[in-house]
């Protein structure tokens, strides 16, 4: 059971990609869907000084936001699709791009964006989108 604390009062959310593509008897390739699955509760730090980090593939970029996770939370990969928000929400919810809209103009959600690192830390994880 995820549950918020003062330290982490967010949910972060990400988008899953259930196995790999299938190739058909036709020749074509089928790929599994995609689902919004909760991942940890966390905290979103705003990069509002410019900050950049280093990601896997070498470059240096500007970063949106921390994203502050729990000790021992599983490793979400580089390129994953992510979305915090101040309340749980049903996943289901998050498909529909109307209504991440609309949660994004209500304050709902948090920030979305791409997973540009992950740090498995000593004390905490961090990701930056």
């Amino acid at each position: 059971m995820v549950t918020t604390s003062y330290q982490y009062p967010q949910y972060l959310y990400a988008l899953q990609h259930d196995g790999e593509s299938v190739q058909l008897p036709n020749g074509s390739w089928e790929t599994p869907a995609a689902a919004w699955e909760l991942k940890a509760v966390c905290r979103e730090e705003t990069n509002g000084k410019g900050s950049t980090i280093q990601t896997a593939d070498g470059e240096t970029r500007v970063f949106a936001s921390l994203i502050q996770l729990p000790k021992g939370t599983a490793k979400i990969p580089e390129g994953t699709q992510v979305i915090v928000t101040r309340e749980k929400v049903d996943v289901s919810q998050l498909s529909n791009t109307e209504f991440v809209e609309a949660a994004k103009a209500t304050g709902l959600v948090v920030v979305t964006g791409t997973c540009e690192k992950f740090d498995l830390g000593r004390l905490h994880c961090r990701l930056w989108i």
